[in-house]
């Protein structure tokens, strides 16, 4: 499902109708309105804000994870009744084992409505495609792109891409930090690249903007393999410590040291 203009028009009417309505009781009931208007604001929000967590934020986050999300395989362990019914048509919890590009596998949870007439839509056992939240693995949706599901075999993980990329990755790190120039740098993206290593370590390409001592800033990018205790450090406007190539300022990793 997607958030159309007719949608937002619904929801901002919703919010105006209920603050003029509020304001009217409190401007036409004396001083007891102040009360009664209160009250309305606190039920009507509270049942607004309800609405909103169970519909339309999962709507707002699929349909970004459509533009953003990367590609993976799921299985489904378990479908779940969350006893949510909008416009006739169920709500369901799917317990999904899930695939990413490199062939890791893990275990997160998703919400999705299911149509009435078809309400076992989803079973146990059933292979479809998802969509990977870049910043946070646990976070998926059904990929609704035109991937077809599937009840077929998996193809095998291909961990021979991600060892490969991770060893390059290794010696160009390694090659920098010895000859690398240090320097300050702000985070100005992060980017989860599908997989985790040594458990949940995220692997992860961060863009940033490189501020050296007595020169001019230029933008560039690292990857690197972050602790998971640590991922909170390198998020969008964060500072970190560098090392880049005098030479090529295209090559620029994190200075763990």
């Amino acid at each position: 499902m997607k958030m159309n203009a007719g949608i937002w028009i619904g929801i901002i009417g919703g919010i105006v109708g209920l603050l003029v309505a509020v304001i009217a009781v409190i401007t036409t009931a004396g001083s007891i309105g102040i009360y009664i208007g209160l009250g309305m604001l606190v039920l009507f929000g509270g049942m607004f804000y309800l609405f909103y967590r169970l519909f339309f934020k999962p709507m707002i986050n699929a349909s970004r994870l459509q533009k953003t999300g990367i590609t993976g395989k799921a299985k489904i362990l378990e479908v779940k009744d969350t006893g949510v019914t909008i416009n006739n048509n169920p709500q369901v919890k799917l317990v999904l084992e899930i695939k990413n590009s490199f062939g890791q596998k893990y275990t997160t949870q998703c919400r999705v409505l299911v149509s009435r007439l078809n309400p076992s839509v989803y079973r146990p056992g059933m292979e479809l495609p998802v969509l990977i939240d870049p910043k946070n693995e646990l976070n998926v949706v059904p990929d609704l792109r035109g991937g077809t599901r599937s009840t077929g075999t998996v193809a095998q993980p291909d961990t021979a891409i991600l060892q490969a990329d991770l060893e390059q990755m290794q010696k160009d790190n390694e090659s920098i930090s010895l000859s690398g120039r240090p320097a300050r740098a702000i985070i100005k993206k992060y980017t989860w690249l599908g997989a985790n290593v040594n458990g949940n370590n995220p692997y992860v390409e961060l863009e940033l903007e490189v501020l050296p001592d007595n020169a001019p800033s230029f933008s560039g990018k690292a990857k690197g393999v972050i602790a998971e205790t640590s991922v909170s450090k390198y998020q969008p406007g964060c500072t970190v410590y560098v090392k880049y190539d005098l030479y090529d300022n295209s090559k620029v990793v994190i200075d763990h040291s």
